[in-house]
């Protein structure tokens, strides 16, 4: 059982997600899990398991924006030990202003890459993607999101 931010679950081997080198500004947690909530979806939760304080919500980059692209180093697919590119899974981290939800924003620049085969995961930098992306953009009719 881990306590976690988010409660207590319970998880399986093959859902611990290991981090090597720990995740920017985390860098000495390597144990981690993918949470999902029925109540935010399409956000989930990667939450630490070694410091039940640290949650961070992740969404799948390609539903804010369609055309986003990346591509792994041969050394990154080394550390992830990838066989198959469709082991892969991708999230990138979104920011929540406390009061402003609608100034949300999600970093295409780091995003979050899981080898669900291996349970092994990294971040890695793009510099060719902004740091915080707005999730809702400025020029939408906020009537059409309700």
């Amino acid at each position: 059982m881990y306590k976690t931010r988010l409660g207590e679950f319970e998880l399986e081997d093959n859902e611990i997600i290991t981090f090597p080198n720990g995740i920017p500004g985390f860098e000495s947690l390597k144990k981690f899990a993918v949470i999902s909530l029925e109540e935010t979806k399409p956000i989930f939760w990667l939450v630490s398991l070694e410091d039940e304080t640290i949650a961070l919500p992740i969404i799948d980059p390609w539903l804010i924006k369609e055309d986003y692209e990346i591509e792994l180093s041969e050394d990154e697919l080394k550390i992830l030990s990838v066989e198959d590119p469709s082991d892969i899974v991708i999230w990138s981290v979104v920011t929540i202003p406390f009061g402003k939800p609608q100034e949300a924003t999600v970093n295409l620049r780091a995003p979050i890459i899981i080898n669900l085969k291996s349970g092994l995961g990294m971040q890695i930098i793009l510099e060719n993607y902004d740091l915080k992306y707005p999730i809702i953009s400025p020029n939408t009719n906020n009537d059409e999101l309700k």
